[in-house]
């Protein structure tokens, strides 16, 4: 038996004990997915940085347990959604009167024509702020700050910007991390889904609740797709990575605590991602 087939025996193993057993449709079922994404890994060996290939591989044990331990239906994530939006507009922070604001739910109309999950309808806010920031949310709710709209300088950058951000919520991104949260939390009496809304409001109590590197790169790639798909222009994509390497120093350290890989290993990822498709 190869490393890696032993490597997922175990896994499954570990899931049928801290779950209930498995059926075999649902084993061919991530041993399949499993096979896709490892085709996917060797992207990242050629852009990323040395420990992402094996983090990537990891990364799509852990999906698959936490979706085999928690479902979430799309009304309770959209309900969740709805409830974290309504936070952000009785504080004041909502600006979809800014002129920017048809150009952008324009772009997302054009990106959400090419997403995986047909299931979810994806809504664009602006937020009050000089941070610049752009984040997904349970449901399909998506955001911009205006500090983010005033960096950018194109519609192509923007579109590639959003994409991302529906690629966070197209693979499922979000839920996986409350999820996550979810199974370390104390029930106290009370279910995983109950649970499940409260870790989820409470990160979105502040900008961005992070996602880990590789859902960053995945959603880079994802986001990439989707804007080349509605056709905008794929040398731009770089654009929001070439300004940011600007301000970031790269050491081991931080490339271990931090939750977004370095803006140059993004940079040569979409330059790869343009060789490769072009």
């Amino acid at each position: 038996m190869s490393q890696t087939k032993l490597i997922l025996v175990i896994f499954l193993g570990l899931q049928v004990v801290t779950s209930q057993e498995l059926p075999q449709s649902a084993i061919d079922e991530i041993v399949s997915d499993y096979q896709a994404k490892m085709e996917q890994a060797t992207v990242l060996k050629d852009c990323g940085h040395a420990f992402d290939g094996p983090a990537f591989i990891i990364k799509q044990f852990e999906n698959n347990w936490l979706d085999a331990m928690l479902l979430v239906t799309s009304d309770s994530k959209s309900t969740i959604g709805r409830d974290i939006y309504n936070q952000y507009k009785v504080l004041g922070k909502i600006d979809n009167g800014h002129s920017i604001y048809p150009k952008a739910e324009e772009i997302l109309k054009n990106l959400t024509k090419y997403v995986n999950r047909k299931d979810v309808t994806y809504r664009l806010s602006i937020l009050k702020s000089d941070e610049i920031n752009a984040f997904a949310t349970l449901g399909g709710y998506l955001y911009i700050t205006t500090g983010l709209i005033d960096f950018v300088d194109s519609y192509d950058e923007l579109a590639f910007i959003i994409g991302h951000e529906v690629a966070h919520e197209d693979k499922l991104h979000t839920q996986r991390k409350v999820t996550k949260l979810t199974l370390s939390a104390d029930l106290s009496n009370r279910t995983r889904v109950q649970i499940f809304g409260d870790i989820a409001k409470g990160l979105n109590s502040t900008f961005s609740p992070p996602f880990d590197q590789i859902d960053e790169y995945e959603s880079d790639k994802h986001g990439f797709e989707l804007a080349r798909n509605a056709g905008y222009d794929v040398n731009k994509f770089a654009d929001f990575f070439k300004k940011l390497g600007k301000y970031q120093k790269q050491d081991l350290i931080k490339k271990l605590t931090s939750t977004h890989p370095f803006a140059e290993h993004r940079k040569k990822c979409i330059e790869q991602y343009i060789v490769n498709r072009q």
